[in-house]
């Protein structure tokens, strides 16, 4: 039988395993909810993966995972899982390395399907709590409005590119939001297609950097409309996904 590792801590010479340190925090009983809670991620990008790899950590028993997009070497200046030796990996699959090296015990369900229109709501994972976590306005529109219809609890990310200050990074109702341009495109698509429901987002008073032209194909590989290309740094992707990994856990423990 494998033995779990432990660690020294300090000098106290107490040995530890890995969720002890979390129970302190959430109590037995919290961390057992956990364990039998489901968190749907979609989008493994900067945020997602950061709020993926948390949950994780955090002791969520099962997580389900959404993205079509593959490691490249752009993202390994904010990617949680961004390395070398994963490059042109699934993201999913580069997920469920990262996350069973953390936890054996994690159960992971994903998918590589890309989150349209009309399909959105049967993208839909089986879930307690979902993370929004797409960057394509469409897509996440889309998504928004099935979780929605779905009567399902989720958070929503709004955008991160092009800023370094994660402490501008705040939590309030969508139709409350000011500064972002993702925020304010979200709330035009929602209102023409007669969506007033509120939902929490995560979003930046940050005033963003343009992005700058994309001269890249469009082709099967890169789903999508062609964007504009933004800066990135780790800081506030990486930021927005803690955020929003604590905020499904305390809504999962009711905190």
């Amino acid at each position: 039988m494998l033995k779990e590792k432990v660690f020294i801590c300090g000098n106290t010479g107490e040995r530890m395993g890995f969720k002890e340190r979390t129970e302190i925090i959430f109590g037995k009983e919290g961390l057992e909810k956990l364990e039998n809670s489901t968190v749907a991620v979609y989008g493994l990008g900067g945020v997602g993966a950061s709020a993926a790899v948390s949950l994780v950590r955090a002791g969520v028993g099962t997580i389900a995972v959404t993205d079509f997009d593959k490691v490249g070497e752009s993202n390994l200046n904010r990617l949680v899982f961004g390395f070398r030796s994963n490059l042109n990996l699934d993201k999913t699959e580069v997920f469920i390395k990262t996350a069973k090296d953390i936890n054996p015990d994690v159960k992971i369900v994903s998918s590589t399907d890309f989150v349209r229109g009309s399909d959105a709501a049967m993208k839909l994972h089986e879930a307690d709590f979902h993370i929004d976590a797409i960057d394509s306005l469409n897509p996440k529109v889309n998504l928004i409005i099935a979780l929605l219809d779905g009567g399902e609890k989720f958070i929503s990310c709004m955008g991160t590119g092009g800023r370094i200050k994660p402490e501008m990074l705040e939590i309030a109702d969508i139709w409350k939001t000011d500064v972002c341009s993702l925020s304010k495109f979200v709330r035009k698509r929602l209102r023409n297609r007669n969506v007033k429901k509120k939902f929490p987002v995560v979003f930046s008073k940050e005033f963003p950097l343009d992005p700058i032209e994309n001269d890249k194909p469009h082709d099967d590989e890169n789903p999508g409309r062609i964007r504009k290309i933004q800066g990135s740094t780790p800081f506030v992707p990486q930021a927005a996904g803690l955020m929003l990994a604590s905020y499904a856990v305390r809504d999962l423990l009711d905190k």
